[in-house]
């Protein structure tokens, strides 16, 4: 797909450890590994990024290598999407690999789905890279979720199950 010296951004989805490891390295709440196969397969599209010293060629990563970022799209294909996993391992976190993941994704959608209504929900540290490539709050709307699982903010797990608050 795209390329530089150091890193290669190819389409592909993770394996579910990879998807599970990186969010958790990167901070994010690490998804349940039984459950995650069935998401990747329900993509839309998948983006990974490897470094470019291990590969075969420059779209052919060894069987070895592991990616080091990745972002996803999930959703209908043509009016609403849902944009996930955009996580960088902190080893290469600010080299402006979530850009070139956000930019890919972004192109993605402009040309697959281009009158499609892409939503997502940001982690604090990456509040500031989303309204680069248009993204808006969506007030006055209220942004909601429901899960029933816990999670993990600020390093504290929080109990979101049916008798959680």
């Amino acid at each position: 797909m795209t390329s530089n010296a150091e890193y290669a951004i190819i389409e592909g989805l993770p394996t579910p450890q990879v998807d599970h490891d990186l969010r958790k390295l990167a901070g994010m709440t690490p998804p349940p590994l039984d459950a995650v196969p069935k998401a990747l397969e329900n993509s839309f599209v998948g983006i990974l990024a490897w470094g470019t010293k291990h590969m075969l060629d420059e779209a052919t990563p060894s069987p070895n290598q592991t990616p080091v970022a990745m972002g996803r799209l999930l959703g209908d294909k043509s009016l609403f999407l849902l944009l996930c996993d955009v996580a960088v391992h902190p080893d290469h976190q600010r080299k402006g690999l979530g850009k070139r993941i956000m930019k890919v994704l972004v192109d993605y959608i402009d040309a697959h789905a281009p009158q499609a209504y892409v939503s997502l929900v940001a982690e604090p540290a990456a509040h500031k890279l989303y309204p680069q490539y248009r993204f808006k709050d969506v007030q006055p709307s209220i942004g909601m979720y429901r899960m029933l699982r816990d999670r993990t903010i600020g390093g504290e797990i929080v109990n979101e199950g049916p008798d959680g608050a």
